[in-house]
């Protein structure tokens, strides 16, 4: 093909395909966030770095069980969680931040814990 005739068969294909996904997405809207419901033991608490180590269970098809670092926003959780406690929370594809943290098993404590003293 010539340099000529290359060029407009360039053109041709790209501008559909531009204004398809230029109207796609105005049509469309933002991309809708994707949630995954994560269950897993803490196995380490770090109120410096605002995060959570977990031993995460399998979430159907999205990961493996798997031991990772979640970022935790929220200070309560960070005071009220223990190593060792399960819990379960919510993860947006792609982010690492755990939302909604909830206590569902608390591990066993020390008596001078367990009381306060």
């Amino acid at each position: 093909m010539t340099c000529g005739l290359m060029n407009r068969v360039r053109s041709f294909v790209l501008i559909p395909i531009t204004a398809l996904a230029i109207s796609g997405s105005a049509l469309a809207g933002p991309f809708p966030r994707i949630t995954h419901i994560v269950h897993g033991k803490v196995l380490a608490v770090d109120a410096i770095t605002h995060s959570l180590t977990v031993q995460a269970r399998r979430v159907e098809a999205w990961m493996a069980a798997i031991t990772t670092v979640y970022q935790v926003e929220n200070a309560k959780v960070l005071r009220e969680v223990k190593a060792g406690d399960q819990i379960i929370g919510k993860v947006y594809d792609g982010e690492t931040a755990l939302l909604h943290v909830q206590i569902v098993a608390v591990a066993a404590r020390p008596a001078a814990e367990a009381t306060g003293h």
